[in-house]
């Protein structure tokens, strides 16, 4: 509870799903908080508990009033306040009622738009307990549900009816209505055990009064006891609980008062694959499996319930598992009739999209770009022929009947029926893996055969996304391209997969409508995704603007170069390195900005000062060199050689005028700085460096 809670709001309903409900708890906290400070109300803390039948938001320090503010309020031009005669004109008249301001209150001020007038006013300070019923009644309307209703003849629309609205403020009850349901300072206890309305008298014994009629308010402490008795219930089985952070989340909001009961399965239906056992638990029954020490699952569930346990509880419980494994079963044994090959001629019959064709259609583009990587890869003719195998099997299985029954195991059952097939296990590997990453916090593939599967997944998606017209934007990415597009930059960093994206791409783009058309924003897409990923890495945006913004889209490369500029930015020199680089490029970049065509050739024969040979000499023989190094990626030993060449660009500038009067020396000095910064054109922008 929080210290010095003075304000207490509840809304009592009948059971909100739980999945609403987290979404419901940030929305308050962040809406209440706000719309106090736009009140000018001030406050401490606010929490914002959850249970399925009620949503509570309780704040400490809240005053008592507004604060006292005084506002400067900008008025019209004097030009457009006043008319030839000196009077006010309607604009004026206007400023001053709708502010309820004197014209004695104004004065002019001259800003960068002219004169105009200003006033300063004092803003009315209300008592808090009158502005908080607005706030409750603005917060009940616009919580974000998925679905609402309406019940009786009531005009108001929530998820389930809303019974009651209990709202103190300093333990006194805020008068507070909303069709038809006043405020009071009653709740209602657990609605099994104890079913009844319970008094408020203060609001720091709100949580003790619910506690002891079997409410737990608070879901973090709900949560929190949740994972206690069911790791130590698998414990007392001598298993392990097969923990599922947004299985202890749902559960979290489906139980006010919850208890952790032990059920039991004939153990021949351990025979099923386990993580079919588990997803049924999961998806439709909401149990926890246990594994025992050797790993394999135990013929035990967990059930939380929001009863105490009892015999006939368990018993329901252990009917409706059987069932539901029962049907699991029959799905398994209906699956195995024929081999996961065999199904892979169905999938013609099932639509991927309407332009772009069935799955069967996707399987064979897949094939087709992972064929290309491997060969852009240089894998050998048995890594790709596995490659090949992945590809046409991996959506086999979705012609399945138990991914028709759980979505969610599309790509877990290709791996284990491919397995039971005798596939080779990196095959089968690549099957699961190469829908990965399936979440942000999902690792990446492993193995080169499900990582150049999975990268032609994510490119097909892209490219037939594109093709299609389904392009994310702004917020919106119903197709997590996305977080594809993060996958391929991190796949080819993480796997080492040295891979011209541009020149893939223009591979690919054959097979979809419009190809050639696709491959810039397909680009730009990825680098974006490419910039956020070298942040996430602590590189500077200097660094990673130089590394990114030229037209080069190899990103293992950009990553090792940025990786090499951001390590050897603090050595001595190296920062004053890269500037001296960026003046060269400034003034060759100015010149050609201003006659791009003009042909600069370089003659040795016409260096003359001292400086300008050193220049020249330094990286004339270290020419070969620098090529070598840029070649093999080399970066950190190209960066130490740069800076020895430091001390050469500067002493140059110190001492030569490179855009001389006379126009043959002031070409060759051109000339002689084009030729430098030639070989580091593919390789950083030098103007993105910043001091």
């Amino acid at each position: 509870m929080l210290q010095n809670a003075n304000f207490l709001c509840e809304i009592g309903t009948e059971e909100i799903p739980a999945a609403y409900l987290p979404p419901a708890i940030a929305f308050s906290k962040k809406f209440f908080g706000e719309r106090l400070k736009n009140e000018r109300i001030g406050f401490g803390q606010i929490e914002v508990w959850a249970t399925p039948r009620r949503l509570v938001i309780i704040a400490s320090n809240v005053s008592p009033a507004q604060s006292e503010e005084e506002v400067e309020l900008k008025g019209p031009s004097v030009k457009a306040a006043y008319d030839a005669e000196g009077k006010p004109t309607k604009a004026l008249q206007g400023f001053l009622k709708g502010n309820s301001i004197e014209e004695g209150q104004v004065v002019s001020r001259s800003t960068e738009k002219g004169e105009y007038l200003f006033a300063t006013k004092a803003l009315v300070s209300n008592k808090s307990g009158k502005i908080l019923p607005g706030i409750i009644e603005d917060l009940v309307k616009s919580l974000p549900f998925p679905k609402k209703m309406r019940w009786s003849d009531l005009k108001l629309s929530f998820p389930r009816p809303i019974a009651y609205f209990c709202v103190l403020f300093n333990d006194v009850v805020v008068p507070f209505e909303l069709s038809g349901i006043s405020s009071s300072n009653m709740v209602r206890g657990h609605y099994i055990r104890y079913n009844q309305m319970l008094e408020v008298k203060s609001i720091a014994g709100y949580q003790d009064i619910l506690r002891e009629n079997g409410v737990l308010v608070d879901h973090n402490e709900r949560r929190d006891l949740i994972r206690g008795e069911l790791e130590k219930t698998a414990g007392s089985l001598g298993g392990e609980l097969v923990f599922d952070e947004e299985l202890l989340e749902t559960v979290t909001f489906l139980a006010e008062s919850p208890f952790v009961l032990v059920c039991d399965f004939r153990r021949e239906f351990l025979s099923i694959p386990d993580i079919v056992l588990i997803t049924e638990m999961k998806e439709h029954q909401k149990y926890f499996a246990v594994r025992g020490a050797d790993g394999v699952l135990l013929p035990n569930f967990l059930v939380v319930s929001n009863n105490p346990p009892s015999a006939y509880v368990k018993a329901g419980n252990e009917r409706v598992i059987t069932a539901r494994f029962n049907d699991a079963r029959f799905f398994f044994d209906e699956d195995r009739k024929s081999k996961l090959a065999d199904k892979v001629d169905s999938l013609k019959n099932v639509l991927f999209h309407k332009e772009l064709g069935s799955i069967y259609d996707k399987v064979e583009r897949m094939r087709f770009i992972s064929a290309h990587l491997a060969g852009v890869l240089g894998l050998d003719a048995e890594i790709a022929q596995r490659i090949d195998r992945a590809a046409y099997l991996c959506k086999a299985d979705l012609n399945t009947a138990m991914v028709f029954e759980f979505t969610s195991l599309q790509g877990k059952m290709g791996r284990i029926y491919a397995l039971l097939d005798g596939e080779d296990q990196a095959v089968a590997d690549a099957i699961d893996d190469h829908y990965r990453p399936r979440s942000q916090d999902d690792p990446m593939p492993e193995g080169v055969v499900s990582r150049v599967l999975s990268l032609a997944e994510k490119l097909d998606n892209l490219l037939g996304s594109y093709s299609v017209g389904n392009i994310p934007k702004g917020s919106q990415d119903p197709y997590a391209l996305r977080r594809q597009a993060g996958a391929v930059v991190e796949m080819a960093v993480e796997g080492e997969m040295s891979i011209d994206m541009r020149a893939l791409l223009e591979h690919c783009a054959v097979k979809y409508l419009n190809g050639d058309a696709l491959i810039k924003p397909i680009l730009a897409f990825i680098g974006g995704r490419a910039n956020t990923l070298f942040a996430e890495k602590g590189f500077r945006y200097d660094v990673i603007d130089a590394c990114l913004s030229i037209d080069y889209h190899n990103y293992l490369e950009q990553f090792r170069r940025a990786h090499s500029l951001h390590e050897f930015r603090g050595r001595e020199g190296f920062s004053e390195m890269l500037l001296s680089f960026k003046r060269m490029n400034n003034i060759v970049a100015a010149f050609r900005q201003k006659q791009p065509d003009y042909r600069l050739v370089f003659k040795p024969a016409l260096v003359g000062e001292e400086a300008e040979r050193g220049l020249f000499e330094f990286f004339n023989s270290r020419g070969d060199t620098i090529s070598e190094l840029i070649r093999s990626d080399s970066y950190r030993e190209l960066f130490g050689l740069l800076i020895e060449g430091k001390s050469a660009i500067d002493t140059f500038f110190d001492e030569v005028m490179v855009m001389s009067d006379d126009i043959t020396v002031r070409d060759n000095r051109l000339a002689l700085l084009e030729t430098i910064l030639e070989p580091f054109k593919g390789l950083l922008d030098f103007t993105k460096i910043s001091e």
